[in-house]
């Protein structure tokens, strides 16, 4: 069926809707049960390229699709049959008047006995000027939603004043010349000065504006943007209200701003109050709106914005929508109180549950010491007594008359039972020295006086030990005798070890706020592998062999918060290694 003139169908919306829609750029049709496109408004006949006048078998979704190709008409029959939907988002296409669009489209089978699908269009370039337009009820939508979506991802106040500011001072949304914030003090009931956004002088705004228009940004990508936002700040501004500071005490328009939680759009006249002309004194300006920031009925600060630049009047609808930002500011301003609130107190608990820790790290070394002491105690004595026996037993013997072969052996005998008992000395020395308290000593000292203890008791010429102290002071804290026998131990272990005789160098230092000691072998490279190997069985060995006197001493210095072992890379001499926490205060200090 052709006809000349199509005439629509009015049924679907009242003209007060329909212009409605045509004012929000938005598109309304209908689609009967044949496929035609009975009904539509001015903004989705401008879109799909339709008016009255169309032929009405060029109505049907066929032949519209067929210069669109969006697709709509392979779907039609499907929406119909099974009631899927129809959604394509930022599809680029032309329709038949040449007209390039990029459209956001819905289309839904409706319910109803009355078989038919309506479809809701938008073309995202059609209406650029009109959402450009300050005044448009489609930008200060715009404005709101891309404003709400970068305070919703900002968890930090500074980046929430940022958002707001920006909103209010940038072309691409409320487009004051300046914009002022002021802090509440609940404390003694007053606004402070705190930040302020914008340009101080006519040269000054033509430079950032000329910039900002060059970045082509929107408004998104401003807010998002912290090198833009921050090029937008000016910190002469922000001195010009740094040292304000305005009673609310008092009787004055701002304080009953701030009291009722409504913007008012202010101009300089004679009935203004002393106070609140002080302030306009302060901004140089003859008009200002201020807008409250509150939340939950909670006064957080006063934000005022003028157009010192350009003198244009502040109409009430800009006034509102700064108040709609504001109030949206107040509660992202409020999430970052809150936010920031839950992190001191997440740190807070990290901090407490280190300190539980380290605690009951301390109390398990403390009991871990105290059963290691009475252990040793205990096995000390118990072996003292047979060893006692051998020993004299091998001493009578050699005073008798023996062959050569059985005083060798007796020798043997006698010498090591001297030598285990020298080790439990050493052990019941540990057990005595846990019982005595603790102090702040010097590292390189307690070194020192071990090494000159250990060289005076070999009397071996043949073994030579050099001291390098540390230039500075090495304090730390801990048990001087039980330390004391950790470091004699591990002397006691180089004079075991270097066997053929040989040298050693001892040095003390300060490395990432420990004492070190460390010991290095001098012994000629052909022992090297075997220095090595015994190192390794004493110190990484958790076998039965492992030695008792370093297992005490390693477990000692532990306890002290140190740590222990040997270095053997890169092919050099082995070197032993005992190193024990600074005293911070003692550093510092």
């Amino acid at each position: 069926m052709y006809t000349d003139v199509n005439p629509q169908v009015k049924g679907l919306l009242s003209s007060e809707m329909q212009k409605g829609l045509d004012a929000l750029c938005l598109g309304l049709f209908r689609i009967n049960q044949d496929g035609y496109i009975d009904e539509f408004n001015d903004t989705a006949g401008e879109i799909l390229g339709v008016d009255e006048y169309t032929a009405w078998e060029d109505l049907h979704v066929i032949r519209v699709d067929r210069f669109l190709g969006i697709g709509l008409a392979d779907k039609i029959a499907v929406m119909f049959e099974n009631g899927e939907s129809f959604v394509r988002a930022g599809v680029s296409c032309t329709n038949s008047r040449g007209r390039f669009m990029v459209l956001n489209i819905c289309c839904v089978p409706a319910g109803g006995d009355k078989a038919e699908i309506l479809g809701i269009v938008a073309d995202l370039g059609g209406c650029e000027d009109r959402l450009k337009s300050p005044s448009s009820p489609f930008a200060e939508l715009r404005i709101l939603t891309e404003v709400s979506a970068a305070l919703s991802s900002s968890y930090e106040l500074d980046q929430v004043l940022k958002v707001i500011l920006t909103a209010a001072t940038a072309s691409q949304g409320l487009g004051f010349n300046r914009a002022f914030l002021l802090w509440y003090d609940s404390s003694g009931n007053c606004l402070h000065g705190h930040l302020a956004v914008g340009p101080s002088s006519a040269e000054e705004a033509d430079r950032i504006w000329r910039n900002l228009d060059s970045m082509q940004l929107t408004l998104s990508e401003l807010l998002n943007s912290y090198e833009g936002a921050a090029d937008h700040r000016n910190d002469a501004l922000t001195e010009l209200i740094a040292d304000l500071q305005f009673d609310l005490g008092g009787d004055s328009i701002i304080a009953e701003v701030c009291e009722a939680g409504s913007w008012v759009n202010l101009e300089r006249r004679r009935d203004v109050d002393g106070a609140t002309g002080q302030f306009l004194a302060r901004l140089g300006t003859n008009r200002v709106v201020l807008v409250p920031l509150k939340s939950k009925g909670k006064l957080l600060g006063l934000l005022a914005a003028d157009n010192f630049i350009t003198n244009r009047q502040i109409s009430d609808d800009s006034a509102q929508l700064l108040q709609l930002l504001a109030n949206q500011a107040a509660v992202a301003m409020e999430k970052a109180r809150l936010y920031d609130e839950q992190r001191e107190r997440a740190a807070e608990l990290e901090r407490i549950n280190a300190l539980l820790a380290e605690s009951q790290d301390q109390i398990i070394r403390i009991e871990k010491m105290s059963i290691i002491g009475q252990l040793t105690s205990v096995i000390a004595h118990e072996l003292r007594n047979p060893l006692t026996i051998i020993g004299g037993f091998a001493n009578l013997m050699l005073k008798s008359d023996i062959t050569d072969d059985t005083r060798e052996y007796l020798n043997i005998i006698a010498s090591e039972t001297k030598r285990t008992e020298s080790v439990l000395d050493h052990v019941l020395d540990f057990h005595k020295a846990s019982q005595r308290e603790n102090g702040i000593l010097d590292f390189s000292d307690l070194v020192e006086k071990n090494l000159g203890l250990f060289l005076g008791r070999r009397h071996r010429s043949n073994i030579r030990m050099a001291l390098f102290r540390s230039g500075e002071p090495l304090p730390v804290y801990g048990n001087r005798d039980q330390l004391s026998h950790a470091v004699y131990q591990m002397f006691m272990l180089v004079g075991e070890e270097l066997i053929p005789p040989g040298a050693a160098e001892v040095r003390t230092e300060s490395r990432a706020g420990m004492a070190v000691m460390v010991i290095t072998f001098d012994c000629g490279s052909g022992v090297r592998e075997r220095l090595v190997r015994t190192l390794k069985q004493v110190f990484t060995d958790t076998k039965a062999s492992q030695r008792l006197v370093i297992m005490v001493a390693g477990e000692t210095i532990k306890h002290h918060g140190g740590n222990y072992g040997i270095a053997t890379n890169g092919g050099v001499m082995p070197s032993i290694y005992m190193e024990l926490p600074l005293v911070k205060e003692a550093t510092d200090g």
